[in-house]
């Protein structure tokens, strides 16, 4: 069997996808890098790197999939060095996964990918375009691993709700399976 491996890759959460050559999703998570005792980029890697490799296991990847960087700022969104930091991240997690993994790591055009799924975007949904992809997945497979917990406050108080990174796990799919099925294979 083969196996790819999609990355949403983040400095806070990253998002993990393993599919079989069927598509079929074998693994799906997201490894949050938010706790205080990670006090640098290189301690996030390690520890990123330290958590894909216990939930991927041992399994031959054939592909790694990551979503390509971002070439250009967008109104209200990042700033210079916040997409330098990503870039950086991206190639640290990028080059681990190459290494721990033997296989080739394949830059995914993100806009490519989520047509490649199924997904499109409509201007008449206001909502940022990281929950209309995740509701879209989440309607593709409602069976997977999608995390919830009770809301302690807010306007969704004593109610489940989804947790934020069911959101990168959802970009992780869509990188996954739109990397495979953009990609030839030789």
């Amino acid at each position: 069997m083969k196996y790819y491996l999609g990355l949403d890759i983040s400095t806070s959460c990253t998002g993990i996808c393993l599919i079989d050559e069927n598509e079929q999703v074998i693994v799906l998570d997201a490894v949050k890098l938010t706790s205080t005792t990670l006090s640098n980029m290189w301690e996030k890697a390690d520890r990123g790197i330290e958590e894909i490799k216990k939930l991927v296991g041992d399994k031959k990847i054939e592909r790694i999939f990551v979503e390509a960087n971002a070439k250009m700022f967008s109104t209200g969104f990042s700033s210079a060095d916040t997409l330098l930091t990503l870039a950086k991240f991206n190639g640290l997690i990028s080059y681990l996964s190459h290494k721990a993994y033997k296989a080739e790591v394949v830059d995914v055009n993100v806009t490519s990918a989520r047509k490649a799924v199924g997904f499109k975007n409509t201007k008449v949904d206001k909502r940022p375009v990281k929950e209309k992809v995740f509701d879209h997945v989440k309607a593709l497979h409602p069976e997977l691993p999608w995390k919830r917990h009770v809301a302690k406050t807010g306007k969704s108080q004593g109610q489940e709700v989804y947790n934020p990174e069911c959101k990168d796990m959802s970009d992780a799919y869509v990188i996954a399976v739109g990397g495979k099925r953009l990609i030839p294979f030789l």
